[in-house]
């Protein structure tokens, strides 16, 4: 079992959360009111933003929605409201999505850092979680091996002793993280990382390209798994952050 958890309160840990509820607002407005054309607008200079959004057409103006509402009951989020200037001052989500995407690139590489050497020294995995609620636990596992005592994490990022190649079982866990509308996960090492984040919605052609991707790892298939590298994409969204060039062997 994990032996210790510490919670972390970051920006760009909960920008994650944001993101969250504020995709799964959209998909509200379009399923529901017909948006068109949906833009969104997040105050960046405070701690609990307010979402602002607008449709260039919809059927009606909702009285409330369902995700956003989630994401106020979990201090998320401070409120939200519909503002027609969103429609010029906002932008489009996935847009929103891969700006924010570079930060937590930078920000968990950094703070895991110091954990792969741990790792390295001693075999003991760390994982970094992010969940719903915008906060962050960094988990102590066993000698490789980390078992993680949550679900439905939006965003992880775990240690490996040597290599930076996801398990198969790390693959079905990110595959799980993905259709949960996280936005991704990795491994990182002394040395590497690997780290794979959607840049748009996951789609169910993105999750057969990962389960072949899975399949490479699983049998070895090195110019499979290098073929990956060099296109640097699985699927049409899922993109593949790394510092491996080649692999030439596992």
């Amino acid at each position: 079992m994990s032996k210790q958890f510490t919670e972390i309160n970051e920006k760009w840990i909960s920008s994650i959360a944001v993101f969250y509820y504020v995709e799964g607002a959209l998909y509200e407005l379009v399923e529901d009111y017909e948006c068109v054309g949906p833009k969104v607008r997040i105050e960046h200079n405070v701690k609990t933003p307010t979402v602002e959004y607008c449709c260039q057409k919809m059927t009606k103006v909702p009285g409330e929605l369902v995700s956003l509402e989630e994401g106020k009951e979990n201090n998320v989020i401070a409120g939200y409201r519909y503002r027609s200037e969103a429609c010029w001052e906002g932008e489009e989500l996935y847009s929103l999505l891969n700006k924010m995407v570079s930060q937590v690139l930078i920000n968990s590489i950094k703070l895991m850092t110091p954990y792969t050497h741990v790792t390295s020294q001693s075999g003991i995995e760390y994982l970094l979680a992010v969940l719903s609620d915008g906060k962050g636990y960094l988990i102590e596992g066993e000698e490789n091996k980390i078992v993680v005592p949550i679900s439905k994490a939006l965003f992880s990022l775990h240690t490996h002793p040597n290599n930076c190649l996801l398990s198969p079982h790390d693959v079905r866990s990110l595959s799980n993280t993905l259709m949960y509308r996280g936005i991704g996960g990795g491994v990182i090492s002394r040395d590497c990382y690997l780290i794979l984040v959607r840049s748009g919605p996951f789609t169910e052609d993105d999750l057969m390209d990962l389960m072949k991707f899975r399949n490479a790892l699983r049998k070895m298939k090195v110019d499979d798994l290098n073929h990956y590298l060099k296109r640097g994409f699985i699927g049409t969204s899922l993109r593949i952050h790394t510092n491996y060039f080649h692999i030439s062997q596992l």
